[in-house]
């Protein structure tokens, strides 16, 4: 009806027309947080593959000891802690930003690549979905260790000494996927399922690198 009561004849095509107008948005780029985020949930599918990148560096970095350390199945609090050769300061700014790797300069290097990481994505991801991430790391010629903490864009915040017995590198991650609100709610769910094939996983490498 009109302003005075009166029926009023709507056309079909009006409607349509309102319709459209009320449901359609204008495609506009996302915001870079987001695009991480969203990219991070492709390189770290679960808590499996969180321990995957972790325990992998810590192989590749040379360590002959590894001790993985779970909260609540790991969605709480995931460490992993090696013997390896530990981290060099001048490697401190740019370890958990994307694409920053050791293990190769150019792409004709993959084919000698010898190591298991090189992509260099791993720990910008896990900086990312995750609520902390912590290294203490220190190498055999420092006396003491340091402590580093980075923001969700791999970013380094701080940097502090932190006592550590011997060399090797101690990487602690608190809530894993928290920034990921469906997925976190999915492993939540399924913890004790995640937590199998975490264990899998991890019984895999020791296997394959007993030493």
């Amino acid at each position: 009806r009109d302003s005075q009561g009166q029926p009023r004849t709507v056309s079909p095509q009006s409607v349509i027309d309102e319709n459209m107008t009320s449901n359609q948005r204008k495609i506009k780029a996302i915001d870079a947080t987001s695009v991480h985020k969203i990219c991070s949930g492709q390189v770290i599918l679960d808590p499996s593959s969180a321990l995957k990148e972790l325990v992998e560096n810590s192989i590749d970095a040379g360590a002959t000891r590894i001790e993985v350390k779970l909260k609540e199945y790991g969605l709480e609090q995931l460490e992993v802690v090696d013997n390896g050769q530990g981290i060099k300061p001048e490697d401190y700014e740019i370890l958990a930003q994307k694409h920053t790797t050791s293990k190769l300069c150019e792409f004709d290097d993959i084919t000698r690549l010898t190591s298991f990481g090189f992509r260099g994505e791993a720990l910008s991801s896990l900086c990312a979905i995750s609520e902390s991430f912590v290294v203490l790391t220190r190498t055999k010629d420092q006396m003491v260790g340091t402590k580093l903490v980075y923001d969700k864009g791999g970013f380094l915040k701080s940097s502090t000494s932190s006592p550590r017995d011997v060399p090797g590198t101690t990487i602690t991650i608190d809530g894993l996927f928290r920034a990921l609100p469906v997925r976190y709610k999915d492993f939540t769910k399924n913890k004790t399922r995640e937590y199998q094939r975490l264990l899998r996983r991890l019984q895999a490498y020791a296997l394959a690198h007993p030493a």
